[in-house]
């Protein structure tokens, strides 16, 4: 009698569908960015030239930002692929740039 009980709960369990949605959001608030030395994300200069006696870079960068958002990594690999999706903005300065009043890059949602 009582593999009857547990094979009825099993049957029960396994026939209701239980369906589950779930969603999430990010968001980022970058205020204002400097790149007071001119160089790219490898330490290059954005313009390749540098002054000989100081190694200040001579030019300036054209910064845009990328955002990828990726599953939980204790060691964050660069080179893996977004779990969740990337964004880069468009050119939205030079070496500094504030973004606190500006409204000039709005992603509507990750792909």
């Amino acid at each position: 009698m009582h593999w009857i009980k547990c094979l009825l709960t099993a049957f029960i369990c396994f026939t209701v569908i239980v369906q589950v949605h779930s969603s999430g959001s990010f968001e980022l608030r970058l205020k204002y960015f400097s790149n007071d030395h001119g160089r790219d994300n490898e330490g290059r200069c954005c313009s390749g030239e540098s002054d000989g006696a100081t190694g200040k870079c001579l030019g300036s960068c054209k910064t845009r930002f990328r955002v990828c958002l990726k599953h939980y990594q204790a060691t964050i690999d660069t080179t893996s692929q977004c779990t969740y999706g990337d964004v880069v903005t468009p050119i939205l300065g030079e070496n500094s740039v504030n973004l606190t009043d500006s409204q000039r890059f709005q992603n509507k949602g990750f792909t």
